[in-house]
């Protein structure tokens, strides 16, 4: 499958459900659902941007991408594949009165419609095979920056100097980085999400990323530490070993509510029963960093093609990085296999991971 063969397939799913709900059309404007529906495609320009500046209008017949007439020339050379007619409109114009010159019909459905929003979600979520090949390359990318920027690390360097090395070894690939979470030798045991601050390393670091290319997004943490300390090294090791039970779940169980419970009971049998509840889990991921956070007995189905970030935590460790179920396994995406990072690997009902080790530098 080719992009311009994804993308077709994604419009005829939107075609088929506005004729189903009698609707003229659909407009999609998120940046999330624009890179869904172009397979990759960027409509944003900042990362902070919610709407971007150019939207997809799907009518019975004919599939538009609408643009404000500064990003129209970079969007028809570098982004958009082939299957769009492409629009302009005066950045100072309104949206609603392009829409209105193309379909004059009043019943368009918006992404604010909670049926339609459903819809995506569960269209998105479901990724193809051609996403899932696009999605390891990503993943490659991200493991293999952040494995780089990590050796770079030095124990009197401060957090907020770690984050600049990480986050320019993943530009450097040309990935957007969304989040870079750096735990020093004290921050580690004080907080779960830690905003890098003005202080030293020391003799431990954890760092958390989250990065997108083609409107992907990769989730994966790596620790590193200068001075072998045996407690931390076994606790990371039974962290692990929670995260691979995580991951073994989402192959064998049908929705998220079974997967929850299969949190809690492995963090209660390695005699961290509490520990789920002081930081989310993860879920499902892929065009958002999370398309949403799993939480105790949520009926959400789950089904091959879909991407998982679990990050489990035990005060001061952490596990995490990006995989999607296949029909035969759990694939890692964001991993370097050119790379020689150590890892831990177990076997869970016939089942091999492996999850990151602790470097030792």
């Amino acid at each position: 499958m080719n992009r311009e063969e994804d993308v077709e397939r994604k419009l005829n799913s939107i075609k088929e459900y506005t004729r189903e709900r009698n609707a003229e059309g659909a407009l999609i404007t998120s940046v999330e659902n624009f890179s869904w529906i172009t397979s990759g495609a960027r409509s944003y320009v900042a990362l902070s941007d919610e709407n971007g500046i150019a939207s997809v209008f799907v009518t019975k017949d004919k599939s538009y991408v609408i643009s404000q007439n500064p990003e129209t020339e970079r969007l028809k050379r570098e982004e958009l594949p082939k299957n769009f007619f492409v629009v302009e409109y005066p950045w100072f114009a309104k949206l609603d009165d392009v829409i209105s010159q193309i379909e004059d019909g009043n019943k368009i459905l918006y992404e604010e419609d909670p049926k339609f929003n459903n819809f995506l979600l569960r269209t998105r979520t479901r990724l193809s095979s051609y996403e899932q090949e696009k999605y390891a390359q990503v993943g490659e990318k991200a493991a293999r920056a952040l494995e780089k920027g990590m050796r770079s690390l030095t124990p009197k360097m401060t957090e907020i100097q770690a984050k600049a090395k990480i986050e320019g070894e993943l530009s450097k690939k040309g990935l957007d980085v969304l989040l870079v979470l750096v735990f020093g030798e004290e921050s580690r045991l004080l907080y779960r999400h830690n905003l890098p601050r003005n202080a030293e390393i020391r003799d431990k670091c954890l760092a958390s990323v989250c990065v997108k290319m083609y409107g992907l997004v990769i989730s994966a943490t790596r620790a590193i530490e200068f001075k072998r300390d045996g407690e931390y090294e076994n606790q990371h090791r039974v962290n692990a070993q929670i995260d691979a039970e995580i991951i073994n779940a989402s192959f064998e169980k049908s929705s998220m509510s079974q997967i929850f419970f299969a949190i809690e009971k492995s963090y209660e049998s390695y005699g961290y029963p509490e520990e789920w509840k002081l930081h989310h889990q993860g879920g499902v991921t892929g065009y958002r960093t999370r398309e949403f956070v799993a939480i105790p007995h949520f009926p959400f189905g789950t089904e091959k093609g879909m991407a998982f970030a679990w990050n489990p935590t035990i005060t001061g460790t952490k596990s995490e990085d990006t995989y999607v179920r296949t029909e035969k396994e759990m694939k890692l995406l964001s991993v370097n296999n050119r790379g020689n990072w150590p890892y831990l690997k177990f076997e869970i009902n016939g089942k091999k991971y492996k999850r990151p080790d602790i470097l030792i530098l």
